[in-house]
């Protein structure tokens, strides 16, 4: 509702949208578990670090759908670790080690392009854990009778498979997959059989915020470069212990001032 989408939704695969060193575990600690709500041990060059993918990620999405920057902005992201053998407790965040079929609109409506950027490599940092879209396959893909006979599958598999077009993503370190986060992106994670799989999914939204929002900040929208720093100081950098509701309230106003602080003054 009130957000702006391209013609065209689609999905985009990038085998390389990060390096090696820019996911290092060991150049950027607790990357692999970082979360904006949870700042006051963590290094400020893996919080930089962090925040230098996830706006690689809103630009990226800016570029591929062709929507002006200051129109996106996130909504949430965060790092996963997903084990095997461990079932998942509670939303977006707990160990599990796999995902259910769903669209992302679905979670949240105001969901409008997502990502999934991959901190580990399938079959050397764990196993299984494809990232699969599945959509209605093509008559001339339905399988015949004698197909489904030779696939022997489980009941459960038959089911998730019936009329669908199963599409594998084998993930990558620094690999990056970008979609818009609606029903024409049904996806799911599958089960991981060893190891330990780390990705930062992110959601980005196209609603504005209202500028009531803004009025009610205690420090508005930053005006100045040194308006600027100083919500980098406040809302990112300042390592201080938080009561849970004032780390909800710190990460709201970093969503909405993203675009604020992470464009040129000219750009606002």
């Amino acid at each position: 509702e009130d957000g702006e989408c391209c013609d065209k939704c689609s999905r985009n695969i990038f085998p390389t949208f990060a390096t090696d060193p820019e996911v290092s575990f060991e150049i950027f600690p607790e990357l692999y578990s970082l979360t904006f709500n949870e700042l006051e041990t963590v290094p400020a060059s893996t919080i930089i670090q962090f925040v230098r993918l996830i706006e690689r990620v809103r630009r990226t999405i800016a570029h591929e759908y062709g929507l002006p920057l200051k129109t996106i902005l996130p909504l949430q992201a965060y790092s996963r670790k997903y084990v095997a053998g461990t079932t998942q407790k509670g939303g977006g965040g707990g160990e599990g080690d796999f995902v259910i079929l769903h669209t992302d609109e679905s979670t949240h409506a105001g969901y409008h392009y997502s990502c999934v950027l991959y901190l580990s490599t399938q079959g050397k940092d764990f196993e299984g854990g494809d990232f699969v879209f599945n959509d209605p396959a093509p008559e001339s893909e339905l399988p015949d009778d004698e197909e489904e006979e030779e696939l022997a599958m489980s009941l459960e598999d038959e089911i998730r498979r019936a009329g669908r077009k199963l599409t594998p993503f084998h993930p990558t370190k620094g690999a990056g997959v970008i979609f818009s986060s609606g029903w024409e992106n049904m996806h799911e994670v599958e089960k991981i059989t060893s190891g330990t799989r780390y990705a930062v999914p992110c959601f980005f939204t196209t609603c504005p915020v209202p500028e009531a929002h803004y009025e009610q900040m205690a420090v508005g929208k930053p005006k100045s470069e040194e308006d600027i720093a100083d919500d980098w100081l406040h809302l990112l950098l300042a390592h201080r212990k938080e009561s849970p509701v004032q780390s909800v309230g710190r990460v709201k106003e970093l969503m909405m001032k993203w675009h604020y602080m992470c464009a040129p003054l000219s750009m606002h």
